[in-house]
């Protein structure tokens, strides 16, 4: 796999009121533009939705309806956040949900759509390692934070559910990636941890033990498989 060597990417994360473009809400936006020259551009907002915020985005995100209260509304917000973007090259994780909230967002406020194509690192993810492995508090084999462990991003990065903190995790993930996808990382792994289990397919967890490695088949107890690496 090649990983296009594009001029101005655009690595962005939005927090919503739900899953639902039409019907929810950006309350969050980061975003990091990086230049051809190696500049570095940075832009975030909180969006004030104009209504309540679920409970479990509260208790997913930490944000609260006061901390939106002051906030501009998604008609203030959206111009300068379509101007940022321009004609750059959005990056993000599981891209088209990003990519549904902003062109939800533009539509409702007369702004021109968004570029089209894009780079999706949860499907880079899964191209490169088809069934990895889940470490302790990964969440999921290609979840953003399950590749933070994969790529030892643990003790520099969190994956707390904010825009920027998750923007900066993004910005390394595909550094990463890009890397791996054009064998210069220098690092080899077990196929087991990017393959899945030998025996099923299916992907391993990874546990730590007595100072070993250890990967466990999650399609338990149908398959017994336990590896160490």
């Amino acid at each position: 796999m090649v990983i296009p060597n594009i001029e101005f990417l655009v690595f962005v994360d939005v927090e919503t009121t739900g899953l639902n473009p039409f019907a929810d809400r950006i309350i969050e936006i980061f975003m990091l533009k990086l230049l051809a020259s190696g500049e570095v551009e940075e832009y975030g907002t909180l969006i004030n939705p104009g209504r309540p915020l679920p409970a479990e985005i509260v208790q997913l995100t930490g944000l609260t309806d006061e901390d939106l209260a002051d906030s501009p509304k998604e008609a203030s917000a959206a111009p300068a956040i379509r101007e940022f973007i321009g004609e750059g090259t959005l990056v993000a994780h599981n891209l088209s949900f990003d990519q549904r909230f902003l062109s939800a967002m533009f539509r409702r406020t007369k702004q021109p759509p968004l570029p089209g194509g894009g780079i999706d690192t949860l499907a880079l993810s899964r191209a490169l390692f088809p069934k990895l492995c889940i470490y302790p508090g990964g969440g999921g084999s290609h979840r953003l934070s399950n590749l933070m462990y994969h790529f030892g991003l643990d003790g520099l990065y969190s994956n707390s559910h904010r825009a920027r903190d998750d923007v900066m995790l993004l910005v390394e993930v595909y550094r990463h990636l890009q890397d791996h996808a054009l064998g210069r990382s220098g690092v080899s792994y077990p196929e087991a941890v990017t393959h899945g289990c030998p025996v099923c397919g299916a992907a391993m967890r990874m546990e730590r033990a007595a100072g070993q490695h250890i990967l466990t088949c999650t399609n338990e107890p149908s398959c017994t498989e336990k590896l160490v690496v």
